[in-house]
């Protein structure tokens, strides 16, 4: 059962799904802002990524650095995608919020299976969540591929005599 009931009838339907997906998109974009900053911060002042890189075992080191930002993207992107589930089990898409956040996974990936189709006009937050997906995915590759560059750097600083 929907939460918004008879929604054929409100004249404005079309730009209340835009609405509803831009609001998803900037709730989206601050867990993505949110969630860099505190990566940066424990990595700079918690871990002190050029002490660790440095006195541990070089491997070592570069290991524990990629795999809590690896950790922190993957949770970042998990927790949009469960945000995303719930607006589609609120909008009475999924009765089932596993079965909503698949299909969010599923958008936000940009697979487009096409296995499962929300009814119209919703299908357009689908459409909505892949475009805020490839932004977002894209800035954790970015964020990955900075921290990689660091790492990179400061090897090469510690094998300079």
């Amino acid at each position: 059962m929907s939460v918004i009931q008879d929604f054929d009838t409100v004249p404005v339907g079309f730009l209340f799904v835009l609405a509803i997906g831009l609001l998803m998109f900037l709730l989206g974009q601050t867990i993505q802002a949110l969630s860099v900053s505190i990566l940066i911060g424990v990595l700079s002042r918690r871990l002190k990524v050029k002490r660790r890189i440095r006195e541990e075992e070089t491997v070592l080191g570069g290991f524990i650095v990629l795999s809590i930002t690896l950790f922190f993207l993957l949770a970042n992107s998990l927790l949009q995608v469960g945000l995303w589930a719930v607006v589609f089990v609120l909008v009475g898409q999924f009765e089932h919020y596993s079965d909503a956040f698949y299909h969010s996974a599923v958008n936000f990936a940009t697979l487009g299976y096409g296995d499962i189709v929300m009814e119209a006009p919703w299908r357009m937050l689908g459409a909505l969540e892949s475009i805020s997906g490839v932004l977002m995915l894209g800035l954790s590759t970015a964020t990955l591929s900075t921290v990689f560059g660091k790492l990179l750097q400061l090897r090469n600083q510690k094998q300079r005599p």
